[in-house]
């Protein structure tokens, strides 16, 4: 018998079944369309029959699902509910809204199985090397897979694995939302960074690579910005690839359930609105190139000041973790949840596609869980606005879009005022709707 199953044996759930095997781990796969071209998954016993595939894992049964979130993935939930023992084990490793996360979890429990909404991240080879893993359900259900976790999992800034228990149900979906959230920005202001100097007719591909090369061996360093050297010096036989990748950009979802939270919540994410406004923007193609032909745009080369570009991302990138960690706080406040961001900052360290120098300083150096009290933080941005302020005169003078930048400057300016123009909003609402005016 079998430790654990699989279901949906794609590129992600292929690289954990690899991860668990190499660490010793049996398990057995399921997926209706499976086709192995992986040597190392050999040695796995893999189905075509669901009930075959249950019957061939030791109770409790222990399930992973990596299949498409929405039907694909309540589908398989609903048939599983038919072939499984209670206390059983559903653990859904799609990236699920926290919702339908908390919709399943319910639907579980009404059928005595237990369930842990698993958000994974890391991409093919991050989930090979060791995931960072955001947990929400049965605390039963987690204590039973803990000790495989360890074992798959990478080490983290405060020594321990990357992966935790965030509460009940529905909140380590929440916390890989989150994650996504930044992820979103953080691509988006690479790219702009990336588009301003390309524009600027001063810096080939290389050049960019170099100041990349440069930011990623200093406190700037990611993830992120490794891949992004790596895919802008990428050669094709004929050139550059990013010469010839289409601008359209597509979304995976997980974004606009972030915003739709912070609507919900009342909290400002217009760092991550812009990054989507891009992305959505992007597959207006036709309509682009229409427009483009009308409208009359600066052609000039123009010069960068690297330092306050430097400055200019720095900031940003410290307003975008700002606004991720308020709409947690307000999650817990309103939700009764107690979702810790050191925690969550610890996870995200090693394994996850957002590691960054900046989330170990954060988690070392800064008050996360009560950011607005942390003076550093803004004693940082203080000393950081002007390369931003700088910056974007340098693309507004000269029409080129940088998402994000501008975003982040009106989001400081408007936190860091006492008085806001939203004065004379309220005196509007009374005058055409007699809404009530709040006097200090």
């Amino acid at each position: 018998m079998n430790e654990f199953g699989i279901i949906g044996v794609g590129r992600i759930g292929a690289s954990m079944a690899r991860n668990m095997l190499s660490k010793g781990i049996k398990i057995s796969l399921y997926d209706k369309n499976f086709i192995n071209s992986d040597n190392e998954l050999n040695s796995s016993l893999i189905y075509d029959d669901l009930a075959e595939f249950v019957n061939s894992i030791s109770k409790p049964r222990k399930i992973l699902i990596f299949v498409p979130s929405g039907g694909p993935s309540n589908e398989v939930i609903s048939e599983l509910i038919q072939n499984l023992d209670s206390n059983d084990i559903i653990i859904d490793g799609g990236n699920t809204n926290p919702g339908v996360s908390f919709d399943n979890h319910q639907k579980v429990k009404s059928k005595n199985l237990l369930y842990l909404g698993m958000g994974v991240s890391g991409g093919v080879k991050g989930v090979l090397k060791g995931p960072s893993i955001m947990i929400g359900g049965d605390i039963k259900a987690y204590d039973q897979i803990k000790n495989s976790l360890s074992l798959i999992t990478s080490k983290t800034i405060d020594n321990s694995q990357s992966f935790k228990l965030f509460g009940d149900s529905n909140q380590g979906h929440f916390v890989k939302m989150i994650h996504n959230g930044i992820e979103y920005v953080e691509m988006q202001l690479i790219s702009s960074v990336y588009y301003l100097m390309i524009n600027s007719k001063k810096y080939n591909y290389d050049d960019i690579a170099k100041i990349f090369e440069k930011w990623n061996d200093s406190e700037l360093q990611s993830y992120l910005l490794e891949i992004s050297i790596r895919k802008i010096l990428e050669k094709t036989d004929d050139g550059h690839l990013i010469d010839r990748i289409d601008d359209e950009a597509e979304d995976n979802g997980t974004g606009r359930w972030m915003l739709n939270y912070a609507i919900e919540l009342g909290c400002s994410v217009n760092m991550l609105n812009a990054a989507l406004d891009s992305r959505f923007i992007s597959k207006n193609k036709d309509d682009r190139k229409k427009i483009s032909e009308k409208t009359e745009v600066s052609h000039r080369d123009f010069e960068i000041d690297i330092d306050a570009l430097t400055k200019a991302y720095s900031f940003c990138r410290l307003i975008n973790f700002i606004q991720a960690f308020l709409l947690i706080n307000s999650a817990n406040k309103k939700y009764g949840w107690n979702i810790s961001i050191s925690d969550a900052l610890n996870v995200w360290s090693n394994g996850s596609i957002i590691k960054s120098s900046l989330i170990n300083s954060l988690y070392k150096n800064y008050s996360v869980d009560n950011i607005i009290s942390d003076k550093k933080i803004f004693k940082d941005l203080n000393e950081l606005k002007s390369g931003l302020i700088d910056t974007l005169s340098t693309s507004l003078k000269n029409d080129v879009s940088v998402p994000c930048f501008n975003e982040a400057l009106i989001y400081f300016n408007q936190m860091s005022s006492a008085t806001l123009s939203t004065k004379l909003i309220q005196a509007q609402r009374n005058y055409f709707g007699s809404h009530k005016i709040k006097i200090n």
